[in-house]
């Protein structure tokens, strides 16, 4: 796993996981990419920002397509995942999993 910090200048903002590969717990409950955002710092871009920016990352890692999911309640989330590309794969007891493409114009369907 790579984890990264998002920073404006000194100020930590937020946390990014990108997963390099996938155990059969992280297909039900984590994903390839998870992020978490400052609660100070939410509402401002920073999320959708953060998973732009794991896209290519995960790529060079030789990940065509990124798992990533939400809580079920968490419409916040699930508008960073679908201004990223993320394709609803499905719905389960507790996360919405979607596949995000991580090559610009990719459908996410390979």
């Amino acid at each position: 796993m790579t984890t990264l910090w998002w920073a404006d200048g000194d100020q930590f903002l937020g946390r990014l996981a990108i997963r390099h590969q996938l155990t059969p717990e992280l297909m039900e409950l984590g994903g390839h990419i998870g992020y978490d955002v400052r609660p100070s710092a939410r509402r401002r871009g920073h999320a959708t920002a953060m998973l732009a920016a794991a896209l290519p990352i995960a790529l060079k890692l030789g990940i065509s397509q990124a798992l990533v999911m939400c809580d079920l309640t968490n419409a916040a989330s699930r508008r960073v995942i679908e201004t990223n590309g993320g394709q609803l794969l499905d719905v389960t007891a507790r996360k919405r999993r979607y596949w995000v493409p991580t090559a610009e114009g990719s459908t996410g369907s390979d």
